[in-house]
């Protein structure tokens, strides 16, 4: 799905935001609803419900953040059908690192999440392989650990 942008016509903006029924719903200013299934954006859906509550409005309206998440929306990315990036095989092959570095440290998940200041379903996410990550989480997943950053399981 695309949308026709034109250089004269202000850019979407929100005004509200809600979850109903597995779905995000945002309003435009102009009046619009925009709603997209949860399953779109995987460490939203994981989320529990206080995370989900724990939003702001970026750029005036033009964006979305979860700053406990780590996730960022972009409205017109909303209009355009974008979904959140699939895990690339990178972060697949870092996530069997990842829980072993948890385990050795001897962590629950939540454990692990409360140390780094992240969501427990982040945690979860990563370590199935199922986000975009790369090695400044894997440093700090390691760091939370007690672990040096040359560890190998």
């Amino acid at each position: 799905m695309s949308t026709s942008t034109h250089p004269d016509l202000p850019q979407p903006r929100a005004t509200h935001l809600w979850f109903e029924r597995g779905r995000l719903v945002v309003q435009l200013q102009d009046g619009r609803e925009l709603a997209c299934p949860l399953a779109f954006f995987p460490r939203l859906a994981a989320a529990p419900v206080g995370e989900l509550a724990d939003w702001r409005f970026t750029g005036r309206g033009t964006g979305i953040h979860w700053s406990g998440l780590d996730e960022d929306l972009s409205i017109q990315g909303l209009l355009e059908g974008r979904r959140a990036p699939e895990a690339d095989a990178r972060a697949k092959a870092l996530a069997p690192r990842l829980r072993a570095a948890r385990r050795q440290a001897g962590l629950t998940q939540a454990q692990l999440a409360g140390r780094m200041g992240r969501s427990q379903a982040l945690v979860s996410l990563a370590e199935r392989g199922a986000l975009r990550i790369g090695t400044p989480y894997l440093r700090t997943v390691l760091e939370a650990c007690g672990l040096p950053a040359d560890w190998q399981p």
